[in-house]
């Protein structure tokens, strides 16, 4: 599996999900059967995609979740449960990160950037030991997010196939 695939499929499923849009004027249109319709002070639920649209025409604000919040707090988690535990993470976070970083300026984007960097680099190493080690649980994959999946896949099936070389045929 690619993982650029897999996130680029969730990716637009994740922009097809409701989020809360608050109106700050009126609006009325439809767009290839596409209706949406506002008045200013409601809350409305709209697909993300159509919120970011609205709101870049400055016709209300899109409630998006805090995801510099989130970055530390899951960093903060990673660290707390110790080499040999995973927290859980949304398994979107990464798609979700990665577009709120989109709208940072240079210096946040760094900073953000360096600590996604090292929040990646340590799940990274949980994730090659328990994928040499164990098959993929239902446990496990409830707390992986959709890139890891592809990740510890890949890493458990390598494992496999080169103890499997080493070994040699075993039925001669």
């Amino acid at each position: 599996m690619d993982i650029e695939k897999v996130e680029k499929v969730h990716s637009i499923g994740y922009r097809l999900k409701d989020a809360k849009f608050t109106v700050n004027q009126d609006f009325k249109f439809n767009v290839e059967g596409v209706k949406a319709e506002g008045t200013q002070g409601e809350v409305n639920n709209v697909p993300q995609w159509v919120g970011k649209v609205l709101a870049e025409n400055n016709l209300g604000t899109l409630d998006s979740p805090d995801m510099i919040t989130e970055l530390k707090q899951a960093l903060s988690k990673e660290k707390m449960v110790g080499e040999y535990q995973i927290s859980t993470l949304d398994p979107h976070f990464y798609i979700k990160l990665k577009e709120s970083m989109k709208e940072l300026d240079r210096d946040d984007y760094d900073r953000v950037e360096s600590m996604m960097l090292e929040l990646f680099r340590m799940r990274r190493g949980k994730l090659v030991k328990l994928a040499d080690s164990i098959k993929l649980t239902s446990d496990l994959y409830n707390k992986i997010t959709v890139e890891e999946n592809i990740f510890y896949k890949t890493i458990y099936d390598n494992s496999k196939e080169f103890e499997n070389k080493i070994r040699g045929d075993v039925d001669e």
